[in-house]
């Protein structure tokens, strides 16, 4: 998809300021001890996880110094290289690999680090990106490269949220940015635009210049469909949360779902 290229590669440098915020990074680190907790209870601890669109790694780096072995997979290379800064600033190369390449070769990039306990996709990443078929593959070939007693977690927002919110404008200001949404719904292709429009607060503290306009355009799904989407790949939901490990699923909003290896 050209938006891919455009969002993550083209207006990259841009995206990875927002990314780097104080907001942003401790939204990384609280997520990752929320995943930790869950994980714990489950059994997997300092096990091998694969985060796919790790981004600058804000969440791998965070579960790389809570003892786990993480690989951070990404299309954008300004991502990968500020990952890769920050994990050494952090002094924790050791337990966390960075690797630029697209998710829909999966297999084939992060193959020799297989096999995964853990697959992770956080924050609305990779899955919806493309189409019903790319998404299938992609799932297909991340369960190609975990085994028995493996786990798939899949942070989105449903499909509920943004028939709740189309033609809506969402406001959301991190740091010294703005960053302003608004959705237009397709229900019969399953589909969003989400229109990007970036702001940046001048130094007075009041006036804010845009920066930027970019379009994103996702396939959306409900749990159902996820679900079955996931179940043709070789994963078996096994629970739905509107927090990591703490609120049941409430239709509307964030839908963490937990998949099993079968």
């Amino acid at each position: 998809m050209e938006w891919v290229n455009d969002f993550f590669i083209r207006n990259a440098e841009l995206y990875v300021k927002v990314l780097s915020s104080e907001a942003m990074l401790k939204e990384g680190e609280e997520t990752a001890v929320k995943l930790t907790d869950y994980l714990s209870r489950r059994g997997l601890r300092n096990c091998r996880i694969l985060d796919v669109g790790s981004g600058i790694g804000r969440v791998a780096i965070p579960l790389a110094k809570l003892g786990f072995k993480v690989i951070g997979l990404d299309i954008s290379r300004d991502f990968i290289n500020e990952a890769i800064k920050r994990a050494t600033r952090e002094g924790i190369n050791d337990n966390v690999v960075f690797l630029l390449g697209d998710a829909r070769e999966l297999s084939k990039v992060v193959r020799q680090y297989a096999p995964f306990n853990v697959i992770l996709f956080m924050f609305t990443t990779v899955i919806g990106y493309y189409d019903y078929e790319t998404d299938l593959s992609i799932l297909k070939q991340a369960h190609g490269v975990s085994g028995p007693g493996s786990l798939l977690i899949i942070d989105t927002v449903d499909k509920e949220y943004y028939v709740n919110n189309a033609g809506k404008s969402i406001i959301n200001e991190i740091g010294n940015h703005l960053i302003m949404q608004r959705f237009k719904l397709d229900q019969a292709l399953s589909n969003v635009k989400v229109n990007w429009s970036y702001y940046i607060r001048d130094k007075d503290g009041y006036t804010l210049r845009l920066i930027a306009n970019t379009q994103l355009l996702l396939r959306i799904y409900s749990l159902g469909e996820l679900r079955e989407l996931a179940l043709r790949a070789g994963w078996s939901l096994i629970e739905a949360y509107s927090d990591i490990g703490e609120k049941p699923y409430k239709p509307g909003g964030r839908l963490f779902a937990v998949f099993t290896y079968i």
